[in-house]
């Protein structure tokens, strides 16, 4: 497991992410002695619990509880994912994804510049909304790609970085990571913190981003 600058994947960094992620999306989470629950009010009310390496025993009670209600979901970080995923398939639970990675990448030395569009078709938006900034590229009157990020303390924590499938393979992904870049440096961030799919991990390797720990996804 590689890491940098101290950065190393524990509860509190789970926090932080949880935090960040909250912000851009609207959400409130409530953190107890067992788990941090977050009601998503944009996907039918659904509530989605976060475990960092949970204990065995946590984690069949929480999945227990997950498996019996349709409106739950249990997304595990650990870097003991097989053992884990064991217990849960054993326990005739569905694991719906298991290809996430939350990773860190070192805020020093990025670049504070706007960076050039990958094509003259494409122009920048930028808002903000309390502690999230957001990005919007169109191609005309197309939304092309976005994505967001929110700071929190000296992290700085990436969501939502979407392409549009017609404007796939054109460079949108790293223009707008670096774009978000660009305009949260003057936060005096230190370290940015995102939580990648499969398809999302391999831009954000080649941007110099580094894999924390493993996440996977129980539904009921």
């Amino acid at each position: 497991m590689v890491q940098h600058m101290g950065v190393h994947a524990d509860e509190e960094l789970l926090q932080t992410w949880i935090t960040g992620w909250s912000a851009c999306r609207g959400y409130e989470a409530h953190r107890d002695a067992r788990s941090t629950s977050v009601l998503l009010t944009d996907q039918q009310d659904q509530t989605e619990h976060f475990l960092f390496e949970p204990t065995a025993e946590r984690f069949r009670e929480l999945a227990a509880e997950t498996k019996d209600d349709p409106r739950r979901i249990l997304t595990v970080v650990t870097n003991r994912m097989r053992e884990l995923i064991d217990e849960a398939e054993s326990a005739g639970l569905r694991v719906t994804d298991r290809q996430q990675s939350l990773m860190s990448a070192d805020m020093h030395g990025q670049d504070v510049e706007d960076p050039r569009p990958p094509g003259d078709e494409f122009t920048l938006e930028r808002d903000s909304e309390g502690a999230c900034r957001r990005v919007t590229v169109r191609a005309g009157d197309a939304v092309a790609a976005r994505g967001s990020v929110s700071v929190v303390d000296d992290y700085a924590v990436y969501d939502r970085i979407v392409t549009e499938e017609d404007f796939r393979r054109r460079g949108l992904g790293s223009y707008v990571m670096r774009a978000l870049t660009a305009g949260v440096l003057e936060d005096d961030v230190t370290t940015g913190l995102l939580m990648a799919s499969a398809d999302g991990r391999a831009l954000y390797e080649f941007l110099g981003w580094q894999h924390l720990a493993d996440v996977f996804v129980i539904r009921g």
